[in-house]
């Protein structure tokens, strides 16, 4: 048998064992990572903290992540990939109806891309998903703030452009104001906080009913807020003078 015959590597009967295990140290880590992530917080989160959750040493996960940055990228990725492809499908659906028809979209029809995915009854997040999703906009730290780039970078852009063409008599502040707005409404959906609606016996279900009322809710106070020629805007411009007069 030559040399290079006996330097072949034959896969190991038990390769298929060993990253079975792999893939569960790893899940191990991202389920006790996003745990302690939504109970602390990024900054408040030691890598330590996270190996010993999941029993695991240091070690492992330096191998499967590499850093604490990466860790909660990872997190974060398994948390939200079901809700961002369901929100880049729907403004797929948004942006081909737009060329169709060559009309503008409406400004419900953005906030319904946007922010109905969080209330549909098909979403993905479980309650820890959710606190970790809140707390990316809680936490301020640097690596935060690249992360949400990364995570809703691409809709976020995709929201303001059709927002743009559905608001043609708003400028870009005003556009960036109604984006803000919209996203208040994502966050406190996403987060959970609907789960925890005070003086309910139960959580507001979700369905399709409560995504409705949500981007009928926010298509309103965008128009409220930024539209020159909505009424209360109007009518808050008329009272000004007199108001200031007043003090």
């Amino acid at each position: 048998m030559s040399s290079r015959v006996r330097s072949l590597r034959l896969p190991s009967v038990d390769e298929p064992e060993r990253t079975a295990r792999l893939a569960s140290a790893r899940d191990r880590l991202l389920d006790a990572a996003e745990a302690l992530f939504a109970e602390r917080g990024y900054a408040g989160t030691s890598m330590r903290a996270v190996t010993q959750a999941a029993g695991l040493s240091v070690s492992a996960a330096n191998y499967h992540f590499g850093s604490k940055p990466e860790l909660l990228r990872a997190v974060c990725a398994r948390a939200l990939a079901p809700l961002e492809a369901a929100r880049n499908a729907a403004f797929d659906a948004l942006e081909a109806r737009t060329r169709a028809t060559g009309c503008a979209p409406s400004v419900e029809d953005v906030v319904r891309a946007f922010v109905a995915p969080a209330a549909a009854p098909s979403d993905a997040l479980r309650a820890g998903s959710r606190s970790v999703a809140a707390r990316l906009f809680a936490d301020p730290p640097d690596v935060v703030v690249a992360l949400k780039e990364q995570l809703f970078g691409e809709t976020s852009r995709r929201a303001m452009a059709a927002l743009a063409r559905a608001l043609p008599e708003c400028g870009e502040r005003d556009v960036a104001l109604a984006f803000q707005l919209m996203v208040g409404s994502f966050v406190h959906v996403v987060s959970g906080q609907l789960d925890v609606a005070p003086g309910l016996a139960a959580p507001l279900p979700r369905d399709a009913a409560l995504g409705e009322a949500l981007v009928r809710y926010c298509a309103a106070g965008i128009r409220a807020a930024v539209v020159p020629c909505a009424p209360d805007r109007a009518g808050a411009n008329e009272h000004a003078p007199a108001l200031e007069g007043a003090r």
